[in-house]
């Protein structure tokens, strides 16, 4: 019996100690989402994913019909190359956004629609846009949650949000783990 209470002793500290070490990167772990009054605009939209008062993306109209997503510095969005053309993705709720999936950055703008019928964002409604933001040497994700009109002639920014942890991938739609809400400066 001696023997059994001396080994419990021992292990219980250690146990403890190994789940406080597991789940300390969780405790620290935050999504920070930004819910935004239904943002339509004229020409283009730059978000800024941090709000930091420096630009990450520019979602803009090239055509009366063609919006393209245009990342700033060395931020990216996750997408595809096809037939010359680069096209980010429109993803569903609880999709995972990580290192996993293909980036493409600022020297590689895409079409997000074109018309009714090209690209992956005409007609979506709360799809999710993957984005990928680079601050001096962290990289943390995040998405934006748009609606396009099947003409591609109007979309709408809901609203967006990032993991504050770097490199901790985000799930699309996912607005806590014991979130912050922002405020955007230029709603202020």
């Amino acid at each position: 019996m001696k023997t059994k209470t001396t080994f419990l002793k021992k292990i219980v500290p250690l146990y403890c100690l190994t789940m406080l070490f597991s789940f300390s990167s969780r405790l620290y772990s935050q999504i920070i989402y930004t819910n935004i009054p239904d943002a339509t605009p004229n020409a283009s939209y730059t978000l800024d994913l941090n709000n930091d008062s420096i630009e990450d993306f520019n979602i803009h109209f090239e055509a009366i019909d063609k919006v393209i997503c245009t990342p700033i510095h060395n931020n990216a969005y996750s997408g595809e190359f096809t037939g010359g053309e680069f096209f980010p993705w429109a993803l569903a709720q609880s999709t995972d956004i990580c290192s996993t999936l293909t980036w493409y950055g600022a020297g590689n703008p895409g079409t997000m629609a074109w018309g009714a019928s090209i690209g992956y964002w005409g007609g979506a409604t709360d799809k999710y846009l993957a984005l990928k933001l680079i601050v001096g040497t962290n990289v943390y994700y995040g998405w934006a949650r748009l609606d396009f009109l099947a003409t591609s002639s109007s979309f709408v920014i809901k609203d967006y949000a990032y993991e504050s942890t770097p490199n901790a991938c985000i799930v699309t739609g996912k607005t806590s783990l014991g979130s912050v809400e922002n405020i955007p400066r230029k709603f202020l």
